[in-house]
């Protein structure tokens, strides 16, 4: 229910509650149903993991029979006496109750115990593999929303000096200090960033209600964003390429691979050895005929029993099997070198990506605060007639196109960030 709350307008409130980015990924992940099947995976492999599975525990059951018949007989012994009997009945009744139980495979029965425990471990990382996928892309989407939504901020805000220019411009017009030319140029730099105003709101929109799609959400619950780009604090590159080799969901995942491919070879290996398999088991019979020898016949007692099995020969089958499993263990190494291999490439270039447009940032912010001192200098001398129509337009357009660039490299460098955190194994959801 606390979940829910977030989308929930209070009566007295104007704006839809800020939904911050982990928030988000909280959402999305709760009702993805992706996430929700890969839950209920991990529980069939939980149920899955137990010694009677494995082939570690016996068997006990209880079977039972009775039959009756009723046939017209006839009987004839070698001594010259017959027997006959119309419609003579014969009933036979029995119950037991009987264990089975392998008492050696060739160790197999152990191969299989690990072989389950393994499948619960690799059924938890796929989905926190999935989970760690889900949430790259939702804060992705996120900030690219943010972005968006600043951009359009920004259009605004430029929006409202054409509307000040062109004011200012029809003012200077009746006192004869401006043209017919230069209100026009006014009017149409307004119209055109008017009209670009409403193609990125209605782009806001469309991207508002896909970013509640992703979230498995009616497309139109509102919420607000927090508009701030926080970054976190960038381990070093040493730090984020162990940590790849420690965390990362689709490594670990690789990892348990392999050991998945050793326990194929050591359940071939238990084929080599012979199988001992013991029964038990405690009878009672009782049968009842009208013709033949006996009238009636009851037995009751215990049983026991042991088989043994073992293959000669077959057709060499093990052995190709034992070879395959060899090779399929050495698959398993490659492909956890070349995750590896490609893991660790994508870092590097992504913290090299980093680190430029870090200082790209603080460059386009100094020369956003050039620009905006130089706007409001030029639009002062344009309002005192000591400077054209175009140069005070020209000036704002620096301004707003600076702060695009801020916008731009901001949103950037977050996209990397949530990248190189995804390649390290840094969790991006929370974790319980």
């Amino acid at each position: 229910m606390a979940i829910f709350c977030l989308f929930i307008t209070p009566v007295f409130a104007q704006e839809a509650p800020i939904l911050s980015p982990e928030s988000a990924v909280k959402i999305g992940l709760e009702k993805n149903f992706g996430i929700q099947i890969l839950r209920n995976n991990e529980r069939i492999a939980q149920l899955n993991n137990t010694p009677g599975r494995a082939g570690l525990l016996p068997t006990l059951g209880v079977n039972s029979l009775a039959n009756y018949a009723s046939n017209n007989t006839e009987q004839k012994f070698f001594n010259g006496e017959t027997r006959s009997g119309i419609g003579a009945g014969n009933l036979t009744t029995r119950m037991g109750l009987e264990m089975n139980w392998t008492a050696f495979d060739g160790f197999n029965m152990f191969v299989e115990r690990d072989r389950l425990a393994l499948m619960e471990k690799m059924s938890r990382a796929e989905t926190t593999a999935q989970m760690q996928t889900f949430a790259a892309g939702i804060l992705a989407a996120y900030y690219r929303l943010v972005e968006l939504e600043r951009s359009t901020e920004n259009l605004r805000y430029a929006v409202s000096l054409d509307r000040d220019i062109l004011d200012l411009v029809k003012n200077k017009k009746k006192i004869g200090t401006a043209n017919g030319l230069e209100v026009l140029q006014s009017q149409t730099r307004l119209n055109s960033d008017s009209a670009r105003l409403v193609l990125l709101e209605n782009d806001i929109s469309r991207s508002r209600m896909n970013f509640n799609i992703l979230l498995n959400l009616d497309p139109n619950t509102p919420f607000t964003l927090d508009t701030r780009f926080q970054n976190a604090a960038m381990p070093s590159l040493e730090e984020l390429l162990l940590r790849t080799r420690q965390n990362h969901p689709d490594l670990l995942l690789t990892k348990l691979q392999k050991e998945q491919a050793a326990l194929r070879l050591e359940a071939v290996k238990s084929s080599f050895w012979p199988v001992i398999t013991l029964q038990a088991a405690y009878n009672m019979a009782f049968s009842r005929s009208e013709v033949g020898f006996l009238l009636s016949n009851r037995s009751n007692g215990p049983f026991v029993g042991l088989t043994l099995r073992y293959t000669i020969f077959d057709g060499q089958n093990r052995k190709n099997d034992q070879q395959i499993a060899m090779v399929q263990m050495e698959n398993a190494a490659l492909r956890e070198t070349d995750l590896v291999t490609i893991l660790e490439g994508r870092i590097k270039t992504k913290i090299s990506d980093y680190s430029a447009l870090s200082n790209l940032i603080t460059m386009e912010e100094e020369n956003l605060n050039a620009s905006r001192q130089q706007s409001a200098l030029a639009r002062e001398l344009y309002r005192l007639g000591k400077t054209t129509n175009f140069e005070v337009r020209e000036s704002i357009l620096q301004e707003i196109q600076a702060l695009d660039r801020v916008i731009n490299a901001q949103a950037r460098v977050k996209q990397v960030e949530i990248e190189i955190f995804n390649d390290a194994g840094i969790p991006l959801f929370p974790v319980q």
